[in-house]
């Protein structure tokens, strides 16, 4: 039996524990204890609020943890502050996303209900693809990169690290999304976006940040 926290318990953690939950019901050996969140949830949460961050890395026994949080960028602040080597990072991966070929998935990263997968398509440590995605063939999704509901990403698209791609936006075939770069929601992205620049509307075009 694995045991399992979340961190996070804002609505993005609970819908990560929707997925956590449904695995469980498909006889996966995890057993949820609860969620670690700096700000204090004790009296909404009741025993299933566990603590800070802090008291993650005083934890005494063996847990894995799950990273909930939205934003790339605050997920890597948060993993970097985590030195207890009891502490794992758990993938969790929703039964029911859609995979058409095996999907390399890495350390930390979570994919929701609905996300489509098709072929040739890497994932990186603590990456998040949302409810509703679609991953084209050979698309390359780096570390703590984020893909928000109902996005579709074309084929041979690359995220690189901290790339934020919002809800409903598209991104035509082969197109670069540089370090840290946004891509607004509901913006068509028709040319490779640089790094830490936001882009937005139809077609996407920069914008200062």
């Amino acid at each position: 039996m694995t045991d399992v926290a979340i961190i996070g318990a804002g609505g993005f953690g609970r819908e990560v524990n929707l997925i956590l939950q449904q695995l469980i019901k498909k006889q996966y050996h995890y057993r949820f204890l609860g969620y670690f969140d700096d700000e204090d949830k004790s009296k909404e949460l009741d025993k299933l609020y566990l603590g800070t961050i802090s008291h993650l890395n005083s934890y005494n026994e063996n847990i894995s943890v799950v990273v909930a949080i939205g934003n790339g960028q605050v997920r890597k602040v948060i993993v970097d502050q985590i030195v207890n080597p009891k502490v794992s990072f758990l993938s969790l991966v929703s039964p029911y996303a859609i995979f058409n070929d095996l999907l390399d998935v890495g350390e930390g990263s979570i994919i929701c209900a609905g996300a489509n997968f098709t072929t040739n398509i890497k994932v990186g440590k603590f990456t998040v693809v949302n409810l509703n995605a679609t991953i084209g063939h050979d698309c390359q999704l780096d570390d703590y990169s984020s893909v928000m509901p109902g996005a579709n990403l074309s084929g041979n698209v690359h995220l690189k690290e901290g790339a934020f791609v919002g809800s409903g936006a598209n991104i035509l075939n082969g197109i670069i999304l540089e370090k840290q770069s946004v891509l607004g929601s509901g913006a068509v992205l028709t040319s490779d976006l640089s790094a830490g620049k936001t882009a937005v509307g139809v077609p996407a075009k920069e914008i200062d940040s």
